[in-house]
């Protein structure tokens, strides 16, 4: 993985005169929504029914940086986010609304390739990809003020398939959009460092154990943003 990023950003930097010319460069700010990212808590126990909890909202940001590589029709490049997620909600504990908050946040870096289809244009170009990514991240997780503390490096590696269009609106500046689907997923180890905690003059016990978490990005992802042509 390492050896791949490293050739594809010394293509980047050294091949940015010679492609210069040709536009085959393209540099995009963009946003994404995924449909849904699941939970699964307590993995590391033994039951055989383990509770989960889905999120719906999960929205992001990133850039992605491709150029052509090997013909007109095949591209390489790097794509990163950051994905992040927050639900808020209320605990009742001794007639008293407690706010809990529960969501994750990810930073996926993707490598992939894509070809160009055949009837795409220079105005309108659409493709087909895949790849490999790494996915780092952690869950959050806090009651009232206190919030649990992540006591591991949670990371995951998967694949990904795509497809998207870039239209051209400018000789310089294009539209994408993109539809992306992949299921990475990383375990989070979190554990709140106190036993207890006071929210306006209620005391609250917390579990101090650890527990374990998967976070599952099962959902497809829709993407929009606007490209740049070097």
């Amino acid at each position: 993985m390492k050896r791949w990023l490293t050739i594809v950003t010394l293509m980047l930097v050294f091949g940015s005169t010679v492609c210069h010319a040709r536009e085959i460069i393209s540099v995009a700010a963009k946003g994404s929504y995924t449909t849904s990212t699941r939970f699964l808590y307590n993995i590391d126990r033994n039951d055989i029914f383990i509770d989960d909890k889905y999120f719906s909202y999960n929205f992001g940001f990133g850039l992605d940086v491709r150029m052509l590589a090997y013909s007109d029709d095949i591209l390489i490049g790097v794509n990163i986010e950051k994905i992040k997620t927050l639900d808020q909600t209320t605990k009742l504990v001794y007639g008293n609304g407690i706010p809990v908050s529960e969501g994750f946040v990810v930073y996926p870096l993707e490598l992939s390739g894509y070809f160009l289809i055949p009837f795409s244009s220079e105005d309108v170009r659409v493709y087909l990809g895949g790849g490999v990514g790494w996915y780092f991240g952690e869950r959050i997780y806090s009651v009232a003020s206190a919030q649990a503390a992540t006591l591991n490096s949670p990371s995951g590696f998967g694949i990904h398939v795509l497809t998207g269009a870039d239209v051209r609106i400018t000789s310089k500046i294009a539209v994408r959009g993109e539809l992306k689907f992949r299921d990475p997923q990383f375990d989070s180890v979190n554990r709140f460092e106190d036993s207890s905690t006071t929210y306006r003059g209620v005391t609250i016990n917390l579990d101090p154990s650890s527990s374990k978490t998967r976070v599952n990005l099962n959902g497809i992802t829709y993407g929009l943003g606007l490209v740049f042509l070097l």
